[in-house]
């Protein structure tokens, strides 16, 4: 962002930092995301395989984020793959390049690595956790794949995130073995009206922001234009931010997110 708009911005809406832009360092805290916290944490202290979905924003991420932060690093090691649709070497080249390891040429191999790796991490009394990312574009050899590496390797937990048909891809019968050694599920959903507005509150909090910058009539609206999705809600705050900013308001007002519906054309 251009440094005099930024200036602009923090002087008319009081700010410390513009809102809706990063990740804050403490997460914000509601029912369900602390349910799925409290769940998620046991994966890092045993082994076993959990699946976090959700639709695109709700807080997969994020959840997987904020539990790690509560991880000692000198007991837990924790590496993740986000590559989409990956085959057998790409994914264990990744990680292994995570954990700063060479790879070696054959995928195979690579697994060996890794699993001599997590070996030699147990014995120093480190529990290890692998996360795969975009897990729903994982093909049917490579779900069955992640099923022998977990098996072969028998020293880390495991963690599936992914979009909402990856469960659908698990209830098929090919991939009966590696749902059979899932114990957990986890999904991630949109905030309520209510938690929408605390969300809201809690990002301008985080900016120090002392005065009402949002007119109450505008939640609702809010709501119902991102469904409760934390992404969406901080992409149409900032937006409505910038209007307000452009139209020279230090009130984000009804009219203000017509104009910015129009021009992110969210589905109605």
């Amino acid at each position: 962002m251009n440094t005099k708009i930024q200036t602009a911005i923090l002087e008319i809406f009081k700010f410390s930092k513009i809102p809706f832009l990063n990740r804050s360092k403490q997460s914000f805290q509601y029912e369900n995301f602390n349910n799925n916290s409290d769940v998620i944490s046991t994966v890092f202290y045993s082994r076993q395989i959990a699946v976090v979905t959700g639709a695109s924003g709700t807080g997969k991420s994020s959840l997987i984020f904020y539990s790690i932060n509560e991880l000692d690093p000198s007991e837990f090691r924790v590496v993740g793959s986000e590559l989409s649709n990956p085959n057998k070497k790409a994914l264990y080249k990744t990680l292994a390049l995570k954990l700063r390891l060479k790879p070696a040429f054959n995928a195979d191999d690579i697994k060996n690595q890794i699993i001599t790796y997590f070996n030699e991490e147990n014995a120093q009394g480190k529990f290890n956790c692998i996360i795969i990312d975009e897990a729903h574009t994982l093909s049917i050899p490579m779900f069955d794949e992640i099923r022998s590496f977990y098996d072969e390797g028998g020293n880390f937990s495991l963690i599936l995130s992914g979009l909402p048909p990856l469960l659908n891809q698990l209830n098929l019968s090919v991939n009966l073995p590696l749902k059979q050694r899932i114990s957990l599920f986890l999904e991630c959903s949109g905030l309520s009206l209510a938690q929408t507005k605390e969300y809201i509150d809690y990002q301008l909090d985080m900016a120090k922001c002392a005065n009402s910058i949002i007119d109450e009539k505008c939640f609702p609206i809010i709501h119902s234009l991102t469904s409760g999705v934390p992404r969406k809600i901080n992409q149409l705050c900032y937006a409505a931010i910038f209007e307000a900013y452009k139209l020279k308001k230090s009130i984000i007002t009804e009219d203000i997110l017509k104009i910015v519906e129009e021009k992110l054309a969210y589905a109605k």
